[in-house]
């Protein structure tokens, strides 16, 4: 970025450019789609397996465009030797590009909550025991969504 040779993703009302987002052993690559930017992003791949010993592991990588033509994303994908992804995709655990104000952008979440009640069962956790899960457990659950998405009144 600082050399002008990766052309990151430009946010208009902000006037910030992103190029990337990492977090532990994920990284997201934003940028404009050009064959500039693809070499660029291939070359710094490569540069980090090379420093690192590590391997990208392009069977897990994904690649999606916002409005970009089919032929270029065919292209993109077999040189970079991975497969194309959708909108909405999950980062994180948190959908991206999903609209949090519809009910089905909470459905995963609710239902991990049900599946945690569910286990639990009543027979061998006291009224205390269940009151501790409760406060302890399920409500650590959505403290992540929600520190993102403001949840709406119907969930």
């Amino acid at each position: 970025m600082r050399l002008n040779m990766f052309e990151g993703f430009k946010i208009a009302d902000v006037g910030k450019v992103y190029s990337h987002l990492q977090y532990v052993d994920d990284t997201l690559c934003m940028g404009k789609p050009t064959v500039e930017n693809l070499w660029v992003l291939k070359v710094i791949l490569r540069g980090f397996e090379m420093a690192s010993r590590l391997k990208v592991n392009f069977f897990k990588s994904c690649l999606m465009g916002v409005n970009v033509s089919r032929e270029f994303m065919i292209m993109v994908c077999d040189f970079l030797n991975c497969s194309e992804g959708s909108l909405p995709f999950k980062y994180l655990g948190l959908p991206v590009d999903a609209n949090p104000g519809r009910v089905a952008t909470w459905e995963p979440l609710l239902d991990q909550l049900s599946k945690r009640l569910n286990s639990w069962g009543n027979k061998y956790i006291s009224l205390g025991g269940r009151i501790v899960l409760l406060n302890s457990v399920l409500n650590a659950i959505p403290i992540f969504y929600l520190s993102c998405f403001k949840l709406p009144v119907k969930v």
